[in-house]
C-alpha cells in the first residue's frame, strides 16, 4: 500500500486598515495536513487542521478506502525538489512600520480620500512526500497590499484600489508610481474620440478564465469548447504564445500540481505563436481522452485531484508600448466589474474606473465606459500585445496586455 502525505504551513501577519489609520492587527498560523493511501486501484483520503500524528490520518484514510474511489494511475515518484523564492521575508514589526508609514503620508498628502481594508505577508511551505520517492517542497513568502479607495466626495462604495503583490516593497518605486496614481483621479479628462481605442489591462482574468475553460482537456475532448476539434489550427494573432505556467516567481503558488507532477521549465505550452498545440489535462483526464499530460490537477489537500482550471500566462511578446501606440491615446483599466465572456467567445464589460495612458504614465481620469469585442478579434486582429510592466508599481510578474477595442461612452 502506497502512502501520500501533503503538509501545508501558513503563517500570516496582517494589518487591518479603516478611514486610512490601523484598526487592528492579526495574525494566524495554520497547518493543514492530508493524507492518501493507494491499494489495488482505489484511494483513501483524510485530512485535519492542525498537526495531527500521520498514524492517525493514515488510520483514516485507510478507512475510507472503503468508499471505492477508484484511481488506477501511477503515483508520482522519483524526484526530490526543494525551493525556495523568499529567504528574507518581511517580519511583523517591518510590515507595520511600513503600514504606519504609508498610511501617516496617505492621510496628509491625500486628505480627499478614504483608505481601508488590510496590509498584509504571508510565509508559505508546501510539502508532498510519498512511498513512490517524491519529495517536493516550496516556501515562499508574499507581501499583499489592497487597499479600498473611496472618494470623501463620491457616492459609490469605493472608486478604486491601491495594490502591490510581490516578495519585497520599494518604497521609492512605490511612490514614485502611486502619486502619478492619486492626482490622476483629480484630472478628469474626457474619452478620446473614436468607437474603437487601445485598451490595456493587467490580470484580466476574464479572459483567462475563458480560456481556462476553452482549454480544459476534459471540456476539449466532450466537445464543449470552442477549441474542440481545433488542434494544430492556427486560431490568433501569431505573435501569441499561452502556456500552462506553474512557476511560483508569477503564481506565489507550488510549482507542482496535486498529484506531484513536476513540469520542465516549470511549464507547458498550449498556444505557440497563435497555433492550438495544446490543452491542459491531470491524470485522469489524459488517461481517459488520450491526451498528452500537463500536470493541471487541482483540489484541496484533503480532495481528490481533479482538473479545474490551471495557471494561465502569456508570453511578453512586445517591448515598447509607446512605439506600439504611435501616437495613439491608449485607456488603462483599473476597475472593471461586471463584464464577462459569452459561450460563443463575445466579450463587453463596464468600466467603471479607467485612465488615459500614454504607454508610460497614467495622465487622468476619463468618465466610466463599455468595452467590447470578440474573442477571435482581441487574440486576432485587434491584439497590440503582452508587454513586461515596467512603469506601473504594482508587483512581480504582471504584464500589460493591450487591445483595440469598442468603446461604448
Amino acid at each position: 500500500m502506497d502512502k501520500e502525505f501533503i503538509t501545508i504551513r501558513q503563517k500570516e501577519t496582517a494589518v487591518k486598515v479603516q478611514n486610512t489609520r490601523i484598526n487592528a492587527v492579526r495574525t494566524k498560523d495554520i497547518v493543514k495536513k492530508g493524507v492518501r493511501v493507494y491499494k489495488d486501484g482505489k484511494i483513501g483520503i483524510s485530512g485535519a487542521v492542525g498537526d495531527l500524528p500521520d498514524d492517525v490520518l493514515i488510520e483514516n484514510a485507510v478507512k475510507n478506502l472503503s468508499t471505492n474511489i477508484e484511481y488506477p494511475y501511477k503515483l508520482s515518484g522519483d524526484r526530490k525538489d526543494h525551493r525556495c523564492y523568499n529567504e528574507n521575508p518581511m517580519t511583523g514589526e517591518d510590515l507595520l512600520k511600513y503600514s504606519e508609514d504609508i498610511l501617516a503620508v496617505l492621510r496628509r498628502d491625500y486628505p480627499e480620500f478614504d483608505f481601508s481594508e488590510s496590509i498584509s505577508t504571508t510565509e508559505v511551505q508546501w510539502n508532498m512526500k510519498n512511498t513512490a520517492g517524491l519529495d517536493l517542497e516550496y516556501r515562499d513568502a508574499i507581501i499583499y497590499l489592497g487597499l479600498i479607495l473611496k472618494e470623501k466626495k463620491s457616492a459609490n462604495l469605493f472608486d478604486g484600489f491601491l495594490m502591490y503583490f510581490g516578495r519585497s516593497l520599494d518604497m521609492d518605486k512605490f511612490w514614485a508610481f502611486n502619486r502619478d496614481y492619486l492626482a490622476a483621479y483629480n484630472n478628469s479628462v474626457p474619452l478620446p474620440e473614436g468607437d474603437v481605442l487601445p485598451v490595456f489591462t493587467f490580470q484580466f482574468n476574464e479572459l483567462l478564465g475563458f480560456l481556462a475553460n476553452c482549454l480544459n482537456g476534459e471540456r476539449y475532448a466532450v466537445g464543449s469548447s470552442i477549441f474542440s476539434g481545433k488542434l494544430n489550427e492556427q486560431l490568433f494573432n501569431d505573435k501569441i504564445v499561452l502556456k500552462q505556467n506553474m512557476d511560483p516567481i508569477y503564481t506565489a503558488e507550488p510549482f507542482f500540481d496535486m498529484e506531484g507532477t513536476v513540469l520542465e521549465n516549470d511549464s507547458y505550452t498550449l498556444i505557440d505563436k497563435g497555433r492550438l498545440t495544446g490543452v491542459f489535462t491531470d491524470k485522469r483526464s489524459a488517461d481517459m481522452y488520450n491526451l498528452p499530460h500537463t500536470g493541471a490537477a487541482s483540489g484541496g489537500y484533503d480532495d481528490m485531484p481533479m482538473l479545474q482550471g490551471a495557471p494561465l500566462r502569456f508570453d511578453v511578446d512586445s517591448e515598447d508600448i509607446k512605439k506600439a501606440l504611435g501616437g495613439r491615446p491608449a485607456l488603462l483599466v483599473a476597475v472593471s466589474s461586471g463584464g464577462d465572456f459569452t459561450a460563443d467567445g463575445s466579450f463587453a464589460a463596464p468600466v467603471q474606473v479607467g485612465f488615459l495612458f500614454d504607454g508610460e504614465r497614467i495622465i487622468g481620469k476619463v468618465p466610466e465606459f463599455t468595452m467590447s469585442s470578440h474573442l477571435n478579434k482581441m487574440l486576432g486582429e485587434d491584439y497590440i500585445g503582452t508587454f513586461e510592466n515596467k512603469h506601473l508599481y504594482l508587483g512581480e510578474g504582471l504584464t500589460l496586455q493591450g487591445f483595440n477595442m469598442k468603446i461604448t461612452k
